[in-house]
């Protein structure tokens, strides 16, 4: 019987699992990606990456933040849990048996939950004033809860007026009874909570009255009042970023009639001695929330308040929290609770944010900000454009859009004396009378041709695939990714309609290409 020779490749052809470096390529490509907001190529990556490497708990987190952003709830809250192996600690939770020995105590993680019940808080104090909404479901539905939490939250805690009982996390104790535990954070999976419904019941704490009137005394009458926070616990392992130099702030102190007042505690409220525009900012000192209780003064000054502009810290919660409106000034790769919105917050309807663009570069989110509060001083007045309105009947935006055309049909192509090259030099100047002492209305317009120049290459695929006849998925996967682009690019526009403001407003981009002759598939 004839027999197969013997192989010499010695396996070589068989398929290897990436060694140790091949997986922090792949890990670094997967940052990259979701910082170029492509989170679907990022998930596969995360994903491949723990099916190879379960102990990666830096793939493990990267995939918690890329589910969140996604809004694939379950599955995000889940891999949330990482959090846990990134503590010194992880939480547990032990009784004592009949026998003098101890078990540990049932985590609950959905279900009925159990009639008595410890939760436990587990991060910082905005984490705390976020989340501990979630025990309000739970009063309804008669679990009697005990709250191991950080003490100076007590009394804000308590203008929920639910009957729970507060426990410090600072000191060791017992709690008899209890029939199962959870994390804070853990609230909205394990009772399968709607995502639509966790902006529900805002306001859900109050400001003492008392206090109210009495700090409202101490704050000019008139005016536009916005009070400002800049800088987080510099000591928080969140802090990367997103904090904001206080002299950030000027445009908004230049506005006339706004009146600022000082939100800040900490080391970061050094910086109000050296501001420049010291003046027009009121500091309320150390006798804000001086008393061991957090943020009660701070709540209560809020109420006097016409907006709140501050960055990611506990601040935008408590604001958040009464229902007040507060703009929220976010770094470029922002916390995963602010997902990947544009605007608007799952948590709180009254917030808005506004996102950082450029690593570093707060001058962007804080225009739109100024843009913002002078529409809401005088809706009916438009600001002063950055430069007289441009000769051509356009805004701003639309000439960075067109100006990013014509260099495309310009680049590459001798058209020279053409009209192509004389609306160019026409669009140019007018936009370098604009745009030359601003390096962020450059960025923006530079990537405005990036759009342009991918949109071209899509184009071009669709107009030969529709030629061809073929209307399958990846005909109606190239229609949704130029619309996608389209979307951004009309952002862009719009975003530097902020920065330039003028009479005119921006209109929404065209795509030349159509996705309904030969398809009878509904594109979404």
């Amino acid at each position: 019987m004839r027999q197969n020779p013997p192989s010499h490749n010695d396996g070589k052809d068989m398929i290897r699992a990436p060694n140790a470096t091949e997986v922090s390529h792949l890990f670094a490509l997967a940052e990259h990606e979701i910082v170029k907001g492509r989170h679907t190529e990022a998930l596969i990556l995360l994903r491949f990456i723990r099916s190879i490497d379960p102990e990666h708990t830096d793939a493990a987190a990267r995939l918690a933040l890329t589910l969140f952003r996604r809004e694939q709830w379950n599955d995000a809250w889940d891999a949330f849990d990482i959090r846990f192996k990134l503590m010194s600690a992880q939480p547990s939770v032990r009784i004592r048996t009949p026998d003098g020995g101890s078990r540990e105590l049932p985590r609950w993680r959905g279900g009925e939950p159990p009639k008595k019940l410890l939760v436990m808080d587990e991060q910082g104090l905005g984490d705390t004033i976020q989340f501990m909404r979630f025990l309000r479901p739970l009063v309804a539905q008669r679990v009697e809860i005990n709250f191991v939490t950080h003490e100076i939250l007590f009394d804000l805690i308590r203008t929920m007026q639910l009957p729970i009982n507060l426990l410090p996390s600072s000191q060791p104790g017992s709690v008899n009874g209890a029939t199962g535990w959870t994390p804070l954070l853990h609230i909205p999976r394990a009772f399968g909570l709607d995502p639509s419904s966790y902006g529900n019941g805002i306001p859900y704490i109050s400001a003492d009255p008392v206090r109210v009137k009495s700090w409202a005394r101490k704050m000019m009458p008139k005016g536009f009042k916005i009070g400002i926070c800049w800088g987080g616990n510099p000591d928080s392992p969140a802090e990367k970023g997103r904090s904001i130099p206080l002299e950030a702030f000027a445009p908004l102190a230049a506005l006339p009639d706004v009146r600022l007042f000082s939100l800040q505690k900490g080391v970061p409220a050094k910086e109000i001695n050296d501001v420049s525009f010291r003046r027009e900012l009121f500091d309320f000192g150390d006798d804000l929330d001086g008393d061991g209780k957090a943020f009660l003064d701070t709540a209560a000054i809020m109420m006097s308040l016409d907006l709140i502009v501050t960055v990611d810290t506990s601040i935008a919660h408590v604001a958040g929290a009464l229902g007040r409106p507060v703009h929220i000034l976010l770094r470029r790769e922002p916390d995963w609770r602010w997902l990947a919105r544009e605007k608007d917050s799952v948590w709180y309807p009254t917030a808005t944010l506004f996102r950082q663009r450029i690593p570093n570069e707060w001058a962007e989110p804080m225009a739109m900000v100024v843009a913002d509060v002078v529409a809401r001083m005088a809706p009916s007045i438009s600001s002063q454009p950055v430069d007289a309105l441009p000769r051509l009947p356009v805004s701003f935006g639309e000439l960075a859009d067109q100006l990013a055309r014509l260099t495309l049909d310009r680049r590459g192509n001798d058209v020279s004396g053409s009209e192509v090259a004389r609306r160019h030099d026409v669009f140019l100047s007018e936009w370098e009378k604009t745009s030359s002492n601003n390096s962020v209305l450059r960025t923006l317009q530079k990537e405005l041709e990036e759009i342009l120049a991918m949109n071209r290459e899509v184009e071009a695929q669709l107009v030969s695939m529709e030629a061809r006849g073929e209307f399958g998925q990846p005909f109606v996967g190239l229609v949704r990714e130029l619309r996608r682009s389209n979307a951004k690019r009309a952002d862009l526009m719009h975003r530097i309609d902020v920065l330039a403001p003028s009479d005119i407003r921006a209109s929404e981009p065209e795509t030349t290409v159509k996705a309904t002759r030969g398809s009878n598939k509904k594109v979404k």
